[in-house]
């Protein structure tokens, strides 16, 4: 093979391995858009999900296209900003809302981005008059998937005793919502009596305790018990999910 030959192949490589590269994304963070239809409204909002034990500082974009189906002309509102990502945390980001009744179609797309500016997390959604879905062919995606793709979802359950202990469970059952964490079983959220009028919170997965924590009557606090709750029983299902897989195996 002559040198000229050489030299085309080796550059093809090149080109084609850093394309490969280019196009990993949502391993480490995972960029997740979610629709929900109120009344005329559908409300759509951008969720990172890390799925690492790594802080992370961060930035987004989303797109909002709208395209005319006459003429196709395009209109594109944008959102972006700069943020942290906890490890297993997952965070809101962009949040807007679109009138149904309109005949544009409206396409959604979140970029997420390191602190190297290098792509690390996208998605994609039509979120209205998808005239794309005649055209989707099965595409086989390398994720696990558990009841015909749908998410199960542990169920949330509480026995609180004071304001505090009640409002920690709204805070969590909302980010646990948000979490997106997919795991079979039950979580309860246990407030018991401790010494003097003091309470103490557990957190339980199918009756194993995953964070324990004394009860005070601070927003903040509760927040940041939340976080460290949402962060540990990511793990736990997660380590399940490794244990399934090496049983599997042997």
């Amino acid at each position: 093979m002559s040198l000229k030959k050489h030299i085309i192949l080796v550059v093809g490589l090149l080109f084609s391995l850093s394309f490969y590269a280019q196009q990993i994304t949502n391993q480490e963070v995972i960029a997740k858009i979610e629709t929900e239809s109120i009344d005329d409204i559908i409300n759509i909002k951008g969720i990172a999900i890390s799925n690492t034990e790594v802080f992370k500082s961060l930035r987004y974009v989303m797109y909002v296209i709208k395209t005319n189906p006459v003429n196709s002309n395009t209109s594109r509102g944008e959102h972006q900003g700069r943020f942290t990502l906890l490890p297993n945390e997952a965070k809101q980001l962009g949040f807007t809302g679109i009138n149904k009744n309109t005949d544009d179609k409206v396409t959604v797309i979140l970029l997420i981005y390191d602190d190297n500016d290098k792509l690390i997390g996208k998605d994609r959604r039509v979120a209205l008059n998808d005239d794309e879905a005649e055209k989707k062919t099965i595409q086989l995606v390398d994720e696990k998937k558990e009841n015909d793709g749908v998410k199960i979802i542990a169920i949330v359950t509480e026995s609180t005793k004071t304001k505090p202990g009640r409002d920690f469970y709204n805070y969590f059952s909302s980010s646990y919502r948000l979490s997106q964490i997919s795991g079979k079983g039950s979580i309860h959220i246990l407030e018991k009596l401790s010494l003097g009028r003091n309470t103490t919170i557990d957190v339980l997965v199918d009756n194993k305790v995953v964070n324990s924590f004394f009860v005070r009557p601070n927003q903040e606090y509760l927040e940041q018990m939340t976080t460290i709750t949402i962060q540990n029983i990511r793990r736990h299902f997660q380590n399940l999910e490794k244990q399934k897989n090496y049983i599997t195996q042997y």
